[in-house]
């Protein structure tokens, strides 16, 4: 009796010491615990998600946790299919809304786990919200420490949130393997699917995975049998009906990066991994514009700053990307015949308000990153010359003003006898003068440098300055290339005479809001005065003229599209080195350039490309696509400008020649008389005459042949 009593009193002794002890381990480490209103301000990285103008989304950027991309975005428990939401919270926790954060039924189970030594088991959800946020730092301890810690957090959790609230943090907080942090995540991850949409297969399959995630997703056949001991029992305690629990099994469910086949019960006949990173979002995950994308991650990290963008994320990002325009650009692109080893870059952007809606950067490498419409600050050729010819027009001239193209030559020390003697790209001359419309026509260099010359370089350079063109020197060189200019830059160059004379500024992204749909930037149009009005219309006038003019002799007559209306001009540099096509009409800037990423001259079967053969049918075909059953027709003229006949070669009035517009009172007419002292009967239209010395490197070539328009 004794013995027994004794006994008894040292295992109560054992057990008042184990309580004591336990106690005061309690104590100890829920002494000083994470405050709890830190989940009011926790910030947690989210995937960072970026639209086309359509709204559907277009790319993923994914924000970086240790060093690594996470996908994840957060969600509402409303943006979550209830089956989902149901599976999960079977799988982990049954009895999630009868416990108050820890579920003593489960506990009881731990402790005795923790006598054995497992520390494993009890958890609820409740403290798994705490584990993988507050305790983060001790997720992955099995110790008493994180316990104690974890059921004190989780009883103050329950008190202040509901349980929805505890439940939607768990949904973004769980991590699911791979780089997946939360169920929008898993859900793309896995499924390639909004976490709204998924069935409860998918469900149960993205909670049989949460244990212990990266292995069980190599054994699809063990988490089959998972879901089909959850189903039994879903079904046994009235969460499901059989019915619905034999759809979900017959579901064929195939995860990314596996290769299924099932039998028509739902049992899996065959199953094998063949993509491993299937599930792995990259860092930046693009579904189409790649070079595009890239553009637009660039913006973010300067307006925001990397550890906005990657240390926190979450960011929506509504861009000005048209998905039908890009498609039709990407079409083009494929479908371009290129000179050997050359890259290509096409850009289509909004006249009036300079949004990008269309962009390629590159074809010839995957993964390519080098953004050549962005980046590509090559020289122009004679695209630079409508701003050379509307420049003039600003200082009085006209489309029928004479220029000449007959040999010039000017003192240069760096040439050889300390001579520039400039030609056209044929080496030939009309050795007469031309109306300015038709100097264009041919793409002549000489008239060009002529008209720079007289009307003052310096006014060049700045009007190319103001037009986005890198200017280093106001040399000559200039009027026929010899400035920089970015594809891109050269379309909202171009827009100008599409939209009254403003130069726009190229806009990506259209409005950032953060997770909470606060506006974090709101894009607005930047329009620079380069052009009045009335300029502005002649140099489209004069761009017209150089599709249409010259018939099928015309340089630019690939750019032609039937119930369209359009204005452009090529450009080729030294050696072929670059090839542009710069193109306006109703609704689209657009450019095609051409060339090597090593800058070596361009070659094709072996002989020298032009840009009046290469680009223009690639403008085309993008274009045509880009605004297929949209208005075509052209711009209406400003007041002031009227339009006559007008004889390409001389510039007289013709009513059997182009119709060209001038602003009123400057229309030509012809003489009262033919007399020398009446030159070329045009009212003072004549430039001033006399070409001045000028110190400066030979600048572009071109393509014409200057020979005489038809029936002239």
């Amino acid at each position: 009796m004794r013995v027994l009593r004794f006994l008894l009193l040292s295992l109560a002794g054992l057990l008042a010491g184990a309580g004591l002890a336990l106690g005061y381990l309690a104590y100890a480490y829920t002494r000083q615990l994470p405050d709890l209103s830190q989940f009011d301000r926790l910030r947690l990285t989210a995937t960072s998600t970026l639209y086309a103008r359509d709204g559907t989304p277009l790319a993923q950027i994914a924000s970086v946790e240790e060093g690594r991309a996470i996908h994840r975005s957060l969600v509402r428990l409303s943006e979550v299919s209830p089956s989902a939401v149901a599976a999960v919270v079977f799988s982990e926790d049954r009895r999630y809304f009868q416990h108050y954060g820890v579920d003593f039924v489960r506990l009881l189970g731990a402790l005795y786990a923790i006598l054995r030594g497992d520390l494993q088991g009890g958890s609820t959800i409740t403290t798994q919200v705490i584990k993988n946020t507050l305790l983060k730092e001790l997720a992955q301890a099995r110790s008493l420490e994180r316990k104690f810690k974890e059921w004190a957090l989780a009883l103050e959790l329950e008190r202040r949130y509901t349980k929805e609230e505890i439940l939607e943090m768990y949904l973004n907080v769980v991590p699911w393997g791979g780089n997946a942090v939360g169920i929008k995540g898993a859900a793309e991850a896995y499924f390639g699917k909004d976490p709204a949409a998924l069935t409860l297969a998918e469900g149960l399959y993205l909670a049989s995975l949460i244990p212990a995630p990266n292995a069980r997703y190599q054994d699809l056949k063990g988490v089959r049998e998972r879901m089909r001991l959850l189903l039994d029992q879903m079904v046994a305690e009235g969460w499901v009906s059989p019915e619905v629990a034999e759809a979900a099994w017959r579901e064929p469910l195939a995860p990314k990066g596996w290769e299924v086949r099932y039998d028509g019960e739902g049992n899996l006949l065959e199953a094998r991994l063949v993509d491993p990173e299937a599930r792995i979002l990259r860092q930046l995950d693009y579904r189409m514009a790649p070079h595009f994308v890239l553009e637009v991650r660039r913006f973010l990290e300067a307006r925001f700053g990397k550890e906005k963008v990657y240390g926190e994320g979450g960011l929506k990002v509504y861009t000005t990307l048209d998905p039908a325009m890009q498609r039709a650009a990407e079409a083009a692109a494929k479908g371009a015949r290129l000179p050997e080893g050359a890259e290509l870059a096409i850009v289509g952007l909004d006249p009036e308000t300079g949004e990008v809606l269309a962009l390629v950067g590159g074809v010839r490498r995957e993964g390519d990153e080098y953004n050549r419409a962005t980046r590509a600050l090559r020289n122009p050729g004679s695209a630079v010359k409508p701003f050379v010819y509307a420049t003039a027009l600003e200082e009085g001239w006209t489309q029928a003003t004479l220029v000449p193209d007959r040999p010039l030559e000017f003192p240069d020390p760096s040439q050889k006898g300390g001579v520039w003697r400039p030609k056209n790209f044929s080496g030939t001359f009309l050795n007469r003068e031309i109306t300015v419309r038709y100097a264009l026509d041919l793409s002549l260099n000489l008239p060009a440098i002529y008209t720079a010359q007289a009307i003052g370089v310096e006014k060049v350079a700045r009007k190319l300055s103001q037009a986005g063109f890198a200017v280093k020197y106001p040399t000559l060189a200039i009027a026929i290339g010899g400035a920089s200019i970015t594809p891109v830059d050269l379309a909202a160059a171009y827009a100008a005479f599409a939209n009254g004379g403003y130069r726009v500024t190229p806009i990506y992204v259209k409005r950032v809001e953060d997770a909470q749909g606060q506006v974090l930037y709101q894009a607005l149009p930047e329009r620079r005065r380069l052009f009045d009005p009335l300029v502005a219309y002649q140099g489209w006038d004069l761009l017209k003229g150089y599709v249409y003019d010259l018939g099928e002799k015309g340089l630019a007559k690939g750019a032609r599209i039937p119930g369209r209306v359009v204005g452009g001009k090529t450009g080729t540099t030294n050696e072929a080195r670059d090839l542009w096509f710069a193109g306006v009409t109703r609704g689209l800037s657009a450019v095609v350039w051409v060339g090597r990423d090593d800058n070596k001259p361009l070659r094709m079967g072996g002989r020298e490309p032009s840009s009046s053969v290469v680009n223009p049918p690639i403008w085309r075909e993008f274009v045509a696509g880009a605004l297929r059953g949209r208005p075509g027709g052209d711009f209406p003229p400003p007041a002031g400008l009227v339009q006559v006949g007008m004889d390409l070669l001389s510039g007289q009035p013709s009513q059997q020649g182009v119709k060209v517009w001038f602003p009123q009172g400057k229309v030509p007419v012809l003489p009262l008389q033919a007399s020398p002292s009446e030159g070329t009967g045009l009212l003072q239209e004549a430039p001033p005459a006399g070409v001045g010395p000028t110190d400066y490197p030979p600048g572009s070539n071109e393509e014409a042949s200057p020979t005489p328009p038809p029936g002239q």
